[in-house]
């Protein structure tokens, strides 16, 4: 059974407007598909493939790039015939992530991996003002620890894990 609309009842929130198209998800897979053909196109032209039983260093690129490019079309051509929402533009969440990576950049040189990750995480986390302060050390070490664990201890990738250059 269908509950009765009044007149006044909206689906959408107040000041929300939908456009013809679902721009969003068109942008989203249209740089899917780009990333993924700049991928396969750059291994192509860089590294050897090999066969399928005797594999080059171009054969991952290339079918992760092709496998990201057929994504990004499935993503992106559905969305130009969908209904979408106005995008809203987040410059916080922007300059924080930035900044997030950056700071990792700089940091892992001189402070090693676990050092790096926990201040990439806190860092990141800021770009969501919901997130308590106890929640972002929470997280931050956590993923410090699961980045250690997977790198240094599984893939015994030889990183320094921590270096303190005072």
């Amino acid at each position: 059974m269908v509950p009765d609309c009044k007149e006044g009842d909206r689906t959408r929130g107040e000041g929300e407007e939908e456009l013809e198209r679902n721009y969003r998800d068109a942008f989203a897979g249209l740089s899917l598909a780009i990333f993924g053909g700049a991928a396969v196109l750059y291994a192509l032209s860089k590294y050897p493939m090999g066969t399928v039983t005797r594999m080059g260093p171009g054969m991952m690129p290339v079918t992760l790039g092709a496998i990201l490019l057929v994504f990004g079309i499935i993503i992106a051509v559905p969305a130009l015939f969908q209904r979408g929402e106005r995008v809203e533009l987040r410059f916080r969440a922007l300059i924080v992530l930035s900044a997030s990576i950056l700071s990792f950049a700089l940091m892992i040189r001189e402070f090693g991996l676990v050092p790096s990750v926990f201040a990439t995480t806190l860092i990141a986390t800021f770009a969501e003002s919901k997130v308590t302060l106890v929640r972002a050390l929470i997280l931050s070490a956590s993923t410090a620890l699961l980045t250690w664990s997977i790198f240094i201890l599984g893939l015994g990738l030889t990183l320094p894990s921590y270096r303190w250059p005072f």
